[in-house]
């Protein structure tokens, strides 16, 4: 099992320019080799965006610098963060994909879109973490 967080955000970035914002707590289950659940649970937030909360996992696999899996089919690729620089070492030593409509380099980390998770627009900044 691992767990982490969701976060999202209207401005497209991480930080600044936003009317919501919103984290989810997340555990990914695995329930075999490479398949599972990975659950979203709102922690806090101007409501709940998301439409969904729960999505299966298959082809998962991680290695020590990469978890790849398909999120209800879609491609998801995080990369084994040792110094968060986005929220100053918050989320050091997290599997972490992030992705915005106006984020900048530093921001874009392995590859995700908000488009998987329905109810977020599809240039809000979203960052999945996960160990």
């Amino acid at each position: 099992m691992m767990r982490g967080s969701l976060f999202v955000s209207d401005a497209g970035r991480s930080h600044g320019g936003f009317e919501y914002t919103a984290s989810w707590n997340a555990t990914l289950s695995l329930t075999g080799k490479n398949t599972g659940v990975l659950d979203l649970v709102l922690d806090v937030g101007l409501g709940d965006a998301l439409s969904r909360h729960n999505f299966t996992i298959t082809d998962f696999v991680r290695n020590s610098t990469t978890i790849s899996m398909l999120l209800d089919s879609q491609p998801v690729t995080t990369r084994w963060t040792t110094t968060d620089t986005v929220w100053n070492q918050t989320y050091d030593n997290y599997y972490i994909a992030s992705w915005g409509d106006d984020a900048p380099t530093n921001e874009l980390i392995g590859k995700i879109s908000p488009t998987m998770f329905p109810g977020l627009a599809n240039f809000w900044y979203v960052e999945l973490r996960l160990r």
